[in-house]
């Protein structure tokens, strides 16, 4: 039997209370929020610190994302918690609502940047951010306010995990030559996605996950190797190669969700091509495009 709290928590009366002060206008901001609190949407943001600021913190916080992402449906398939009942629903979502993906991504990521950066504002507008789309989860009727907490936690948790981890995991990387590196970001995600099947069968997500990050990894490592592309100088810079970076993906993001449409198979192409595109060919138009 659940402990008083935990009924509370795991209870229709929050998100019905919330719902009543809903309207029209509020639905659809809260479906803004919650798509772009999404893993894509935090990726993106990732990338454009790679390309703008930071490769290092930028490469380290897709990788923060995707581990935020990757578990959180470990955790889903571990709890096996059924989300709030169809009639709450504002948006469809299926699967497992403890804990809530978004919120653990979204407290991942902003958990890792507020510990690695120390600034007062990245560490307010995580809060916000986090805060926020956690609400627009439970306000949308997909997922129990127990469910944005434990992500909460569970993301806090990780991001901790992953800057405390950090120094560790740069000295080791540093002393591998570059086939060893190539080896290292290929097999990171055959392994998870090997864990995953083993838990509960390959699921589709786990295997975009798993794509992405190798890709990025391979893409980063290339980058390293034969662009070595400097950080940005000003904010004209920073502009320009944000509005590029982000039309190129944009381009190649489209293209790979036409050819998805045509055969799922595609897979296997376009979120390795997304990854690479994203770590190594946008930084190399950006330095052609600087010279």
């Amino acid at each position: 039997m659940m402990l008083e709290p935990s009924r509370f928590f795991f209870s229709e009366n929050i998100i019905i209370h919330l719902q009543n002060f809903g309207s029209p206008f509020l639905d659809k901001i809260f479906k803004a929020i919650t798509t772009a609190g999404s893993q894509p949407g935090y990726i993106l943001i990732a990338l454009l610190i790679f390309w703008c600021f930071s490769k290092k913190t930028g490469i380290r916080a897709m990788y923060v994302i995707l581990f935020s992402a990757f578990s959180a449906i470990l955790l889903k398939n571990l709890f096996s918690m059924t989300r709030p009942p169809g009639y709450l629903h504002k948006i469809e979502e299926n699967g497992f609502g403890f804990p809530s993906g978004h919120a653990q991504i979204s407290s991942g990521f902003w958990g890792y940047l507020g510990c690695k950066i120390q600034n007062k504002w990245i560490i307010f507008t995580g809060i916000v951010a986090i805060l926020l789309i956690s609400l627009s989860r439970v306000y949308l009727g997909i997922h129990y306010a127990g469910d944005v907490i434990g992500g909460i936690i569970f993301g806090l948790i990780l991001a901790l995990i992953a800057f405390k981890a950090e120094p560790e995991i740069t000295n080791k990387l540093g002393k591998l030559d570059n086939s060893s590196k190539y080896f290292a970001a290929v097999a990171l995600p055959v392994i998870l996605v090997a864990i995953g099947y083993l838990q509960h069968g390959l699921l589709i997500d786990q295997l975009e996950i798993g794509l992405v990050m190798g890709s990025i990894g391979v893409g980063y490592i290339l980058e390293e190797e034969f662009v070595k592309l400097p950080e940005a100088e000003n904010n004209g810079q920073r502009t320009r190669r944000a509005v590029v970076g982000i039309a190129m993906v944009g381009i190649i993001y489209f293209i790979a969700g036409k050819l998805l449409l045509i055969d799922q198979n595609f897979i296997f192409f376009n979120y390795p091509a997304l990854g690479i595109a994203s770590t190594f060919l946008v930084p190399w138009i950006f330095k052609k495009m600087e010279a």
